[in-house]
C-alpha cells in the first residue's frame, strides 16, 4: 500500500509540474484569458473614446459655420466623460452655453465650473452665466459673479466686456452712484475699445439716474461724436434729450426727440418721442402714429412674484406700458409685456433693445 501511495503522489506532481510548465510557456489559454479581456476592453474604450471625439469635431466645425442647432444636437449625443480630460471640459462648456436660456443652462453651467474650477473657458463660462443672472433679474448674483473682472488688469475682449456688464448689473441693483464710480475707474480699459460705445452708454443712465446730468450728457457726446449710426445711437439721442430735460433745457430736448423721430422713425425710442407730442413734418419723416396692435413679451414666470420683479426693473429702465398677463393653464403662468405699437417693426425694434442691453429674449405678440 506504501508503494502505491507513493506513485500516486508522484504523479500529482508531475501533474502539477506539467501544468506549471504550460502556463509559464502560454500554453494555458486560462492564464492568457484575463490579458485578452483587459487588451480588448482597453479597444472597446478607445473606439468610444475616438467615436465621442469625431462628434466633438462635428459640433466644432458646426459651430464655425454659424450652425447653432445643429451643434446642439451633436453635443446632445455626446458623453464627455469619455473624452480626454482637455476635450472633456470644453465638450462640457459648449453643452452647457448651448443649451438656451433658463434654469437647465444655468445649472449647466454652474456644473461646468464646478467640475472644472481653472478650466481653460472659466471666464467665458462665468460671463454667460452672469448674463443670465441678469436677464433673470438677479443683479447682485451677476454683481459678484463679474467681480472676477477688474479694471486695470483686463487685456482681452472678455475682460473688457465683464467691466460693462459689470456696471450694468450695480446700476440694475439701484447703485447709480456706485455704478458711476467704478465706470469711471475702467474708463482707461474701455475707451477706445470695442465695448467703448455700450461703456458710454452705461455711463449716461448711471450719471441720468444719479441725478447728474451734467456727466450723462458728456458720455453721451463722446458716445454720438465716435458712433453716431452704433447700436446704441436711438437710445443715446433719446437719453441726450432726457439729461436736457433734467438740465432745464426743454426746448433742446425736443429738438433731441425730434431728431430720434426723424433719423430713426422705426426705434423704440422714435415711438416713445412720439408719445411725447413730438411730429415731424413731412419734409423730415414719415409719422408713425401710436398704436396699439403688438406688444412685446418678455418673460413668462411659474410665480408671479418673479414676473412683478422683471416688470418693475423693466419701468425703473425707462420702458413704458409694462404689464403682467396671468395665464389660464394649471398652474398659472405670468407673461410680462410691454409696449404699444401700431407695426410688428416698431415692437421689434424695442425688443432688439432689451435683447442688446439686458440679455433678454422676446417674442412680437398681437395686443
Amino acid at each position: 500500500m506504501i508503494g502505491r501511495a507513493a506513485v500516486l503522489l508522484a504523479g500529482i506532481l508531475l501533474l502539477t509540474a506539467g501544468d506549471t510548465g504550460r502556463a509559464q510557456t502560454g500554453g494555458d489559454p486560462a492564464g492568457r484569458e484575463p490579458r485578452i479581456r483587459s487588451r480588448r476592453a482597453g479597444e472597446r474604450a478607445t473606439a468610444r473614446q475616438s467615436e465621442e471625439q469625431q462628434r466633438l469635431g462635428e459640433a466644432r466645425t458646426a459651430l464655425a459655420q454659424g450652425d447653432i442647432d445643429e451643434a446642439r444636437g451633436i453635443l446632445a449625443k455626446l458623453l464627455p466623460s469619455r473624452l480626454p480630460p482637455r476635450d472633456e471640459e470644453e465638450a462640457s462648456y459648449l453643452k452647457a452655453t448651448l443649451l438656451g436660456e433658463g434654469e437647465a443652462s444655468r445649472q449647466a453651467l454652474v456644473e461646468y465650473l464646478n467640475q472644472f474650477p481653472r478650466g481653460e473657458h472659466r471666464r467665458a463660462a462665468i460671463m454667460v452665466l452672469a448674463k443670465e443672472q441678469f436677464a433673470g433679474g438677479d443683479y447682485a448674483a451677476t454683481e459678484n459673479l463679474l467681480s472676477i473682472f477688474s479694471p486695470g488688469v483686463e487685456q482681452d475682449a472678455l475682460g473688457r466686456e465683464g467691466l460693462v456688464w459689470r456696471g450694468f448689473a450695480q446700476l440694475g441693483r439701484g447703485d447709480a452712484e456706485g455704478a458711476l464710480q467704478f465706470l469711471e475707474t475702467a474708463r482707461k480699459d474701455l475707451d477706445g475699445s470695442s465695448e467703448e460705445e455700450a461703456y458710454y452708454f452705461a455711463v449716461a443712465q448711471a450719471g441720468l439716474r444719479a441725478g447728474r446730468p451734467g456727466e450723462a450728457i458728456e458720455a453721451l457726446r463722446v458716445l454720438l461724436a465716435r458712433h453716431a449710426n452704433g447700436d446704441y445711437a436711438p437710445q443715446a439721442l433719446y437719453a441726450m434729450g432726457q439729461a436736457l430735460e433734467l438740465g432745464g433745457r426743454p426746448s433742446d430736448a425736443a429738438a433731441l426727440f425730434r431728431q430720434v423721430a426723424a433719423r430713426f422713425p422705426d426705434s423704440y425710442e422714435a415711438a416713445r418721442a412720439r408719445d411725447r407730442g413730438i411730429r415731424l413734418p413731412a419734409a423730415e419723416g414719415t409719422i408713425h402714429p401710436s398704436g396699439s396692435d403688438f406688444a412685446v413679451q418678455i418673460g413668462a414666470f411659474a410665480r408671479r412674484e418673479g414676473a412683478e420683479r422683471l416688470a418693475r426693473e423693466l419701468r425703473v429702465g425707462g420702458v413704458g406700458d409694462v404689464t403682467i398677463i396671468q395665464g389660464r393653464e394649471t398652474p398659472p403662468v405670468y407673461r410680462v409685456r410691454a409696449g404699444a405699437f401700431e407695426t410688428r417693426d416698431e415692437a421689434r425694434a424695442l425688443g432688439e433693445r432689451l435683447r442688446r442691453e439686458r440679455g433678454l429674449s422676446y417674442s412680437v405678440v398681437p395686443r
